[in-house]
């Protein structure tokens, strides 16, 4: 059961789980080799993706199904992309959530502000800027 970089096969079954898990698939299906993946005999158990602008990268999915959450494999997901990441010359990450701020937290995740987002992802589909309340956005550097 390790991570590993997911297919155009994989599509479908990591649209579902994002669905399932009210996150958005705009510009994933794109991007799906991008996203790491994590299986078992009966399917999908999580999916984690970062996008790559220069030298930030842009969390845009962190999802474990719910018969494998709490056994820390978001955590490992999070720990492979990173290894990997570094490794490109990725300095920094960034997110928006509007239900995991705290998570994030304890993975050492800092909040900050719009005007503290790089200027290189903003184009990113993963930011939702106007919406009032829309979440809250976190860095953490590498």
């Amino acid at each position: 059961m390790r991570p590993h970089y997911a297919s155009e096969e994989d599509w479908p079954d990591v649209e579902a789980l994002l669905r399932a898990s009210s996150l958005s698939i705009e510009g994933v299906r794109d991007r799906i080799n991008q996203y790491l993946v994590v299986r078992d005999n009966a399917g999908l158990l999580g999916c984690a993706g970062v996008e790559r602008y220069e030298t930030t990268g842009v969390l845009r999915a962190l999802v474990v199904a719910q018969r494998a959450r709490s056994a820390g494999l978001g955590e490992l997901m999070l720990s492979a992309i990173v290894a990997d990441i570094r490794q490109q010359g990725v300095e920094s990450i960034v997110l928006q959530t509007g239900t995991a701020s705290g998570y994030f937290a304890r993975l050492g995740f800092l909040p900050i502000s719009a005007t503290d987002l790089p200027a290189a992802v903003r184009p990113s589909a993963a930011f939702n800027l106007n919406a009032m309340g829309a979440g809250t956005l976190m860095q953490i550097a590498l």
